[in-house]
């Protein structure tokens, strides 16, 4: 179980993240939604070690994240960022395989078990045909599943994807859905996303926290959470959630203009 308790998050003296507080179970998937600015990218960073907070904890089965090494993060917690460094001159198994560095000791040397995580992980994001590729050669679309890829391959029990549908064209958004839904049922992850579009996150989402304002302005499951009045609460836009037969999950419809 991952807790997050009472974290503050400031750049300078500009405070970005106000008492957040929340409990994402094993093998839950927790989209993070709000506003452009409402601080979910740094909240993930935080949940990652990667920024530091002013105050509160991350614990990870009762354990401190904020207090242990990179590589014990690694292991642990995956994370993918949303805008991705520019990696030239190498292929795509080989970024792939790079997920394998935190169980790394000495040098560089995959043995089978990392090759076998590594196929295993370019099979499962459709790469086989590309996988012997320099990754600036590849399609934006081809680069994004590349680095989910690599994600996988780190094999972490909690996964942090920013945004990670970007690039990518409708097909492979909802295969990315599809996969991440797949590989918790199947691997026993945890996922904690951050999403625009609110009714791809109620595709793959169990429970949601709506961030705005770098508060928590609502958390839940999908019924709960996402209405008409949170969404014109936190995106000042009026819509309407639907329920379709035959869907397992609502929709989030433009009100109808009078």
């Amino acid at each position: 179980m991952l807790q997050i308790k009472d974290l503050n998050f400031s750049y300078d003296k500009q405070r970005i993240l106000h008492d957040i507080n929340i409990i994402v179970e094993p093998c839950e998937i927790l989209a993070l939604v709000g506003p452009n600015g409402s601080g979910k990218s740094t909240l993930l960073r935080c949940l990652n070690g990667f920024l530091k907070p002013d105050s509160g904890r991350v614990l990870l089965h009762g354990e401190n994240i904020l207090e242990k090494k990179r590589k014990w993060i690694s292991r642990h917690v995956a994370f993918l960022p949303q805008n991705l460094e520019a990696v030239q001159h190498i292929t795509t198994y080989e970024l792939v395989a790079m997920g394998r560095s935190p169980y790394q000791q000495f040098g560089w040397f995959l043995n089978e078990n990392d090759k076998r995580v590594v196929e295993w992980a370019l099979d499962y994001m459709d790469l086989n045909s590309i996988y012997n590729q320099p990754l600036d050669k590849l399609s934006g679309g081809e680069r994004q599943r590349a680095w989910i890829a690599m994600i996988l391959a780190q094999d972490a029990e909690i996964v942090l994807l920013d945004e990670p549908i970007t690039y990518l064209d409708l097909k492979y958004q909802w295969y990315l859905l599809d996969i991440i839904k797949k590989v918790r049922k199947e691997y026993k992850k945890t996922f904690i996303l951050v999403l625009h579009d609110i009714n791809q996150a109620m595709m793959v989402a169990d429970s949601f926290v709506v961030l705005k304002g770098g508060r928590v302005r609502a958390y839940g499951q999908a019924q709960d959470v996402i209405t008409s009045h949170v969404l014109k609460d936190i995106y000042e836009v009026s819509a309407t959630v639907h329920n379709i037969e035959g869907y397992e999950q609502a929709v989030v419809l433009p009100a109808k203009s009078s």
